[in-house]
């Protein structure tokens, strides 16, 4: 960080351990603490905060989820940091410091909202978090476009991150690759929502020449009443499917070291980290071309599909079994994502001048 070594931040690590948002922050605290950055740092969050605190880094315990009244039970919070930076736009209201940066991860929520009913008043909440806050920062560039547009913010004031991918399990998951039997297996990694597209999924892999061989689809993460309406669709047209729900990370990776592929059939992404992931552990990938999964594939000769055309869903799944093809792309790691949050944090507070 380039801003004065007297400034004091204060970063919101409550996330850790609660799902994406979650490893975002814990691959901040990482990065942080092998960087090792001056000035005077305030880690809000909980016990598991304490393993990644760095020599200039002190922790103070939160006392709510952050999900809790969308993040509003936590008054008033941590003060005295001149600046934040918020891993998630469920944060509180009330402002915690004069320079803010607020992440914005996506506004899928806009377009293929979990709830027709909460809609208008999720967009208002993002809506709100995102101009108030003095830099927004995101995962990609289209979802940077997105935020621009969808809640009207100046494009100097949304920041680009180096999202991270975790390399060890990656490498793990290659070691593993290069002694395991390959089976007939296409697997998703990820939660049920609208923009998921698991229903199209689905039909598409029951018409592909992989499934009629014998062929598994797998949907890792998926639980809830998704579970009966996506086997109810394998049955209607004779699909294979498993339903393992949320597995252990040694199950995931053993998973995608003995899967043929991962399929990612999204309508729209904001990055598509399970995508990233999975080619850096030398696992083909086919994907759609649904938000930024096109960005952060750098032009790979992966499978790409249109997300609303089963035909094209099943014909890219049918070429991939048939002659699969893996990529070397370089990603970034919790130091360089840590660089980027702080120069983020630099650039809000010049922005602030």
């Amino acid at each position: 960080m380039t801003a004065d070594q007297k400034n004091s931040v204060l970063i919101d690590a409550r996330w850790i351990g609660i799902g994406g948002p979650g490893r975002v922050a814990e691959h901040l605290l990482q990065g942080l603490h092998v960087i090792d950055p001056p000035g005077r740092f305030i880690v809000w969050g909980p016990d598991a905060v304490d393993t990644h605190l760095w020599r200039t880094a002190r922790r103070v315990p939160n006392r709510r989820h952050p999900k809790t009244w969308y993040s509003q039970r936590e008054f008033p919070g941590p003060r005295g940091a001149d600046a934040a930076f918020f891993a998630h736009h469920l944060r509180p209201a009330w402002r915690l410091a004069p320079v803010e940066v607020t992440t914005v991860h996506d506004t899928i929520p806009f377009r293929y909202p979990p709830n027709r009913t909460l809609a208008p008043a999720m967009r208002a909440y993002i809506t709100w978090m995102a101009r108030r806050a003095t830099l927004v920062t995101t995962d990609s560039q289209f979802s940077k476009c997105c935020i621009v547009e969808d809640c009207r913010v100046a494009p100097e004031r949304v920041a680009v991150l180096n999202l991270p991918i975790d390399h060890a399990s990656t490498t793990r998951i290659r070691q593993l690759r290069a002694t395991a039997s390959i089976e007939a297996r296409a697997v998703f990694i990820g939660r049920d929502a609208p923009h998921k597209n698991l229903d199209r999924l689905v039909r598409a892999f029951a018409r592909t020449d992989f499934a009629s061989r014998g062929a598994t689809l797998t949907l890792v993460g998926v639980d809830g009443n998704a579970v009966s309406r996506l086997r109810a669709i394998a049955v209607a047209r004779g699909a294979r499917i498993q339903l393992p729900g949320v597995v252990s990370q040694e199950q995931l990776e053993s998973l995608l070291a003995s899967s043929a592929m991962l399929v990612q059939p999204s309508l729209e992404e904001g990055f598509g980290l399970p995508v990233a992931e999975a080619m850096a552990a030398g696992v083909p990938v086919v994907v759609s071309s649904g938000g930024a999964l096109p960005e952060i594939l750098r032009g790979a000769p992966v499978e790409m599909f249109d997300p609303l055309d089963e035909d094209a869903i099943a014909a890219s799944i049918d070429r991939a079994a048939r002659s699969p093809s893996t990529c070397e792309l370089e990603w970034p790691g919790p130091e360089d994502f840590a660089r980027s949050v702080l120069s983020a944090i630099d650039q809000a507070f010049a922005l602030a001048r």
